[in-house]
């Protein structure tokens, strides 16, 4: 778009739109209103320029427009005046237009502008005067108003002087928040309608007229093209396109907002030389691709912006960050947070380049930013990516003008076989700037759930037949394949990727039919016993047609009385019926053979799993049920339980019969657990078989039933005994309770005996202690039982000794009528002078003796 060759600029008045936010926001400047004083209303859209250039000398004409070759520099010594107009009373007019508020927005309008030109421009106020008497009125317009206050003050522009009066009114007559008015040098005369929350932000903007800036505009055209060529004889190549007046939200310069100041935009401030001069980077003519870095536009510092030239069109054009810092917090937000792109205009304007160019309703776009992942085009072709954007910082890359990548898709296609399914896309492409050498492409793969990926693919295959019909050399073929695990659509579309520009080849949509879910039949569910176990069989067939040589997995879930179980299997037995059937080969039958204990119903359904690639699913090949017959638990009877000795152990007998009539012949195991009179249980198994014609008779069976068994005791007391029928039967209801017995068992006596003598002997080895007596068990006089002596020396200490009552003793069998031997001599060797206590006990051999017994204690001295 040549700014030298622009149309000329429609302009129209600073206003709000209503549908915008009103934000009570604190700039960096001072913007607050005055406690008091109502925000002005809304007026809507009124076509009326705010700069006022009147005529002057001829030899001013072509610098009255044009920017300084000098940076700005000075301060515009301001006269502020609140008029009262001939119909106005005083009241009126301080109510209206307070001195305070017009100080606080001339001061604020001075600190922007201050920050603007880098503390080089700013406004002093030299003279103020409230309710100045006029003969102007109400009714007349700005610039007559403007006249008769300057004649009245006595008032005349000269460089870096401005006037500044505010009258009261929400508007001026001509629908004006603000106008200025200037003869070409730096200054002017500025009027101003009452205070509110528009006045700071229009005195800032009026400023900028009184400084030589014309308006911050945008482009927007019919067609919605972000850049634009100039036309033949003026205007634009695309006569759908115009100069939206006040179209750049973003610059002070554009539409004034309620509260807020935006920063100047890239242009104005190149040239009006507002910074040091290094603040905007220039990247040149773009000839090469080049990665730019850019910095918040609104902060500080150098080569935060850039500038670039079109090669082929030679127009420059502005690259800013516009992010929420400093003058642009509160709007550099939603879509005018980003990367704005605007060039200079004619008359000292700028023009913004927004994404869509489209006609909008209103003053206000919220959407006049670049963001990420977008890339602008100018009229001639360089383009500008936008690569990532963030508060801080954007990256942007150039593309200068040339030749696009070239190429075609032959083919997306889908190839399938029994194990899987493959999705292929092939084609040629060439970069047309570098057409000897191998590119790449890019493809996007959108897959059935909606997810798209994006793969780098090389164009580096032999394609002699592209060579011969486009005339280049070099290896330009591509081919990808893609593995393929749902059915359903998949999009692809292909970019030829060039060193200039890319170019889309197109897009393809193939759709991945699934195939059908398993063939099957679950044919039979049966109960068996084997080697004396109860089975459960299944047996069927299965298999996948979209792989029909395969043997599939078969899973049968299985349920019953004892829970729930679960079986995987593989179809692999053979079944040629099936394979002749259907016409295929492969083996495909499953059989199952699991065992069971319980009798009841049980359910089994067999399931067909699949194995080809895009199956529709597993399959249910059926459910069968059957009732397994169980068979009673053993029956039986605890007949006895008696005390039964043996040598000198005591055993508790218990005698019985049991038998499973499931399985009449086998002999059963017998469980018996015996409760001791301590609460302690003692198990033992046995198993019945022994003869009982008896019990064969009175059942009708035949086989040994009976049982006789001993389970050995110690102590006497009350013993419980239970026993259990244990059935031996597949199905058996399980095992029986045959009966419970208790029976006492009586304490045998304690042993008796006496200890005879206890003697110091002395020798060739020295003093001897020797003792000596008798004892016996009564529970079982002919044994020789255990005694245990002790001894205690002169030293206090005592000495345990055990030995056994096993020498003869003809007297003591004679008097006490016992057979056996059960006489006791110890010999202790002496090493101490003084008594020797000694002490011996008896010891039972029975198991049920009611203790032990002393026999005796001596005292001796050596």
């Amino acid at each position: 778009m040549n700014i030298l060759r622009r149309t000329a600029l429609a302009v129209s008045v600073i206003v709000l739109s209503s549908a915008l936010p009103q934000f009570a926001f604190a700039a960096p400047a001072d913007l607050s209103v005055p406690a008091g004083v109502s925000a002005v209303a809304d007026p809507g859209p009124v076509p009326v320029d705010d700069f006022v250039r009147p005529d002057v000398p001829p030899r001013h004409i072509e610098s009255e427009y044009t920017y300084v070759d000098q940076p700005l520099a000075g301060t515009i010594k301001t006269t502020l005046v609140t008029v009262k107009l001939a119909d106005k009373t005083v009241e009126e007019t301080n109510a209206a237009v307070p001195m305070a508020a017009a100080q606080a927005s001339l001061s604020a309008a001075s600190a922007y502008w201050s920050t603007q030109t880098v503390g080089r421009v700013n406004m002093s106020l030299i003279k103020a005067e409230t309710a100045r008497p006029s003969a102007a009125r109400s009714t007349q317009s700005p610039n007559e108003i403007v006249d008769i206050v300057s004649r009245e003050l006595g008032w005349t522009q000269t460089s870096y002087t401005a006037l500044v009066m505010y009258i009261p009114g929400a508007y001026l007559t001509n629908g004006a928040a603000g106008m200025a008015f200037s003869n070409g040098s730096v200054g002017g005369r500025i009027i101003m309608p009452q205070n509110g929350r528009l006045s700071t932000p229009v005195l800032t903007h009026e400023f900028g007229h009184a400084l030589g800036l014309d308006h911050a505009n945008s482009l927007q055209c019919g067609s919605g093209i972000s850049d634009v060529a100039p036309g033949p004889y003026g205007g634009f190549a695309d006569s759908s396109c115009s100069i939206k007046t006040y179209g750049d939200n973003l610059d002070v310069m554009g539409i004034s907002h309620y509260d807020f100041m935006p920063a100047i935009g890239a242009p104005f401030w190149e040239m009006g030389r507002f910074g040091n001069g290094n603040e905007i980077a220039d990247a040149g003519t773009v000839t090469a691709t080049k990665s730019l870095t850019l910095k918040p536009w609104a902060g500080t510092g150098a080569a935060r912006a850039a500038k670039f030239t079109d090669p082929k069109s030679g127009e420059v054009y502005y690259l800013e960050l516009r992010a929420p810092v400093g003058y642009d917090v509160g709007k550099a937000i939603g879509g005018n947070r980003g990367v704005k792109i605007s060039q200079q205009g004619s008359g000292n304007s700028s023009i913004l380049l927004p994404p869509s160019t489209f006609p909008i309703s209103g003053n206000y776009s919220s959407t006049q930013a670049w963001q990420a992942g977008t890339t602008f085009k100018t009229h001639a072709g360089t383009k500008v990516t936008i690569d990532s954007v963030s508060d801080t910082s954007a990256t942007v890359t150039l593309r200068p003008p040339g030749a696009p990548g070239i190429g075609a898709i032959d083919a997306v296609e889908l190839q399938r076989d029994s194990t899987a399914v493959k999705l292929v896309v092939r084609g040629w492409a060439y970069d047309g700037a570098k057409p000897a050498e191998s590119s790449d492409v890019h493809v996007y793969l959108k897959t059935p759930d909606g997810v798209e990926r994006s793969y780098a693919v090389p164009a580096n295959q032999p394609r002699p037949d592209v060579n011969s019909v486009m005339q280049v050399t070099g290896q330009h073929g591509y081919s990808k394949t893609f593995d393929v695990t749902a059915a359903g659509p998949y999009r692809v579309c292909v970019y030829a990727m060039g060193s200039v520009e890319n170019t889309y080849l197109g897009c393809r949509t193939v759709t991945a039919e699934a195939s059908p879910p398993p063939l099957g039949v679950f044919d039979s569910f049966s109960y068996a016993v084997e080697s004396g176990k109860g089975v459960l069989k299944a047996r069927g067939w299965a298999f996948d047609a979209g792989a029909s040589s395969a043997s599939i997995p078969v899973h049968i879930y299985l349920s019953g009385p004892s829970g729930q179980s679960a079986h995987a299997l593989t179809a692999n037995g053979s079944r040629p019926d099936v394979n002749s059937v259907f016409s295929i080969s492969g083996a495909h039958g499953f059989s199952l053979s699991t065992p069971v204990t319980q009798g009841g119903r049980y359910t089994a359904c067999a399931y067909g799993l699949f194995v080809a690639p895009l199956s529709q699913g597993n399959s249910l090949l059926g459910c069968k049920e059957i009732l397994v017959p169980a068979t009673p638990a053993p029956v039986g009877f605890v007949d006895s339980v008696s005390l039964r000795k043996v040598d000198t152990k005591a055993y508790l007998s218990v005698a019985g019969w049991t038998a499973d009539l499931g399985s009449p012949l086998a002999s059963i195991p017998v469980h018996v657990y015996v409760t001791a009179p301590d609460g302690s249980v003692k198990g033992q198994a046995f198993t019945s078989d022994r003869l009982r014609v008896d019990v064969n008779g009175a059942l009708g069976i035949t086989g040994n039933h009976g049982f006789d068994s001993l389970v050995e005791i110690r102590g006497a007391g009350t013993y419980r005994v239970c026993a259990y029928g244990i059935s031996v039967s597949p199905m058996a209801e399980g095992n029986s309770l045959l009966g419970c017995r208790s029976i006492d068992v009586p304490a045998t006596p304690a042993p008796v005996g006496v200890l005879d003598s206890v003697v110091v002997e002395s020798g060739v080895a020295g003093a001897v202690l020797v003792s000596k007596g008798w004892a016996y068990d009564p529970a079982f006089d002919s044994a020789s039982t255990p005694v245990h002596a002790y001894v205690t020396a002169p030293d206090g200490t005592t000495r345990g000794l055990a030995f056994t009552a096993d020498v003869p003793r003809p007297d003591v069998n004679k008097v006490m009528a016992v057979s056996g031997n059960h006489g006791y001599t110890i010999s202790i060797p002496l090493g101490l002078r003084g008594k020797y206590t000694v002490c011996t006990w008896g010891l039972a051999v029975s198991s049920l003796s009611a203790g032990v017994t002393q026999l005796g204690c001596r005292a001796i001295n050596y």
